[in-house]
């Protein structure tokens, strides 16, 4: 593999990405979009390189600090399996391959038994339906119903598209939320907020979907969204101020009522990253399914 040339992906990589993640994916998982690749680079340095009609994606993790890869997306032929596996042997360190999805482990038997396969339960994304999170219906929704019509008949609020125009009310929002944050430049969320910031930023370049709320004129709350495959839509971020009580239910709700006007069957809501807080609040809106995010590890 050290003689294939990768390169950083930036938004100018969009086209030719996408191809194959159109064309070649139906993976449930939310790393597989293009948003979610570039706006992560700064923090996986994400590289890209075609072989034989297939997409290779190499990451650096925060566990090892190694390189490592994304699950192969397009033909994948044998040749370049064995080339992979010559690549992984003469490693000092054991290879991983992360997101295979069960397709791909099943279609590929022989290559796969090269590698432990290993889950990781804090990477699993949280797959709903569509209609449910945006009409809220029946006995187990009750609850949201309840801290939505508090919330409605508590404050004159707005809800409205994303465009060029109202970015800067979004990064209000931010100001609000983070400003009394004194951030380790290393953490999850000082990551989170550099990302958002690049996602803000290049919003139209992205041709991604968004919903603005506010309150009294005041925003307050937002969603950026985005084509995953033909029947889902991923949710990337979701950021409300939490003084208003039922406000991140209205924004849930609110976006999934666009997605499922857009057509899309399912909404992925991305991982919760073992997050108690956050797996409780995921676990509430009652997900169709986890999405689970395999990994292989090299068997040295």
């Amino acid at each position: 593999m050290k003689d294939i040339t990768f390169k950083k992906i930036t938004i100018e990589d969009k086209e030719s990405i996408e191809f194959y993640l159109n064309n070649y994916s139906t993976f449930c998982l939310s790393a597989f979009s293009f948003p979610g690749l570039v706006a992560w680079e700064t923090v996986y340095h994400y590289q890209w390189a075609v072989l034989q009609n297939t997409l290779l994606i190499k990451l650096v993790t925060h566990d090892d600090n190694k390189e490592h890869f994304l699950q192969p997306i397009g033909e994948f032929p044998s040749d370049l399996q064995k080339k992979i596996i010559q690549y992984a042997q003469s490693l000092d360190y054991r290879l991983a391959i992360y997101g295979a999805s069960n397709t791909f482990i099943s279609k590929h038997a022989e290559f796969v038994s090269h590698f432990e396969q290993t889950e990781h339960r804090d990477m699993d994304d949280y797959i709903y339906l569509t209609e449910d999170l945006a009409l809220l219906k029946g006995k187990k929704y009750q609850a949201k119903r309840n801290l939505l019509h508090q919330f409605e008949t508590s404050y004159d609020w707005s809800s409205e598209a994303i465009t060029p125009a109202n970015i800067p009310a979004c990064f209000e929002v931010l100001t609000s939320i983070y400003h009394q944050n004194n951030l380790d430049k290393n953490s999850f969320l000082a990551h989170e907020l550099n990302v958002l910031t690049f996602v803000l930023k290049h919003f139209p370049q992205f041709k991604e979907k968004g919903v603005l709320i506010r309150i009294d004129g005041r925003p307050v709350a937002f969603s950026i969204f985005a084509h995953l495959n033909a029947s889902t839509c991923v949710v990337h971020f979701e950021k409300a101020m939490r003084e208003y009580k039922g406000l991140y239910q209205l924004i849930n709700r609110e976006t999934a009522k666009i997605i499922l006007a857009d057509g899309y069957k399912y909404i992925n809501r991305e991982e919760d990253l073992g997050l108690e807080g956050l797996r409780k609040a995921k676990l509430s809106y009652h997900p169709l399914e986890l999405c689970p995010a395999h990994v292989l590890l090299f068997i040295k």
